[in-house]
C-alpha cells in the first residue's frame, strides 16, 4: 500500500477474497472509488457514475462492486 496524497492511495500486488473483503469495506468507509489501471473503475451506487470525470465513464467500464466477490469479479472479467 501506498499514500500518495490524502486523496490517492495505491494497492499492487493483492488478491484473494479476504483482502478484497477487507478492499470493499474501506472503499464503503471512505466513500471512495476503486480505479483498476486497464480495468473497470468501480463504484459503490449507480448514481456515482455521473460524478466520475469523463476520461473515467467514457475509456473503461464502470461497474457497481459493493463486496470484495463483486470487485474480484469485475476485476477477472475485464
Amino acid at each position: 500500500m501506498f499514500v500518495s496524497s490524502p486523496d490517492n492511495i495505491t494497492f499492487n500486488h493483492f488478491g484473494g477474497g479476504g483482502i478484497m473483503d477487507l478492499l470493499a469495506v474501506l472503499l464503503r468507509r471512505l466513500d471512495a472509488v476503486l480505479v483498476v489501471p486497464g480495468g473497470p473503475t468501480m463504484i459503490q451506487r449507480d448514481e456515482e457514475r455521473d460524478l466520475l470525470p469523463a476520461a473515467l465513464r467514457d475509456e473503461w467500464p464502470v461497474v457497481v462492486a459493493r463486496t470484495g466477490a463483486e470487485i474480484d469479479r469485475a476485476i477477472r472479467t475485464s
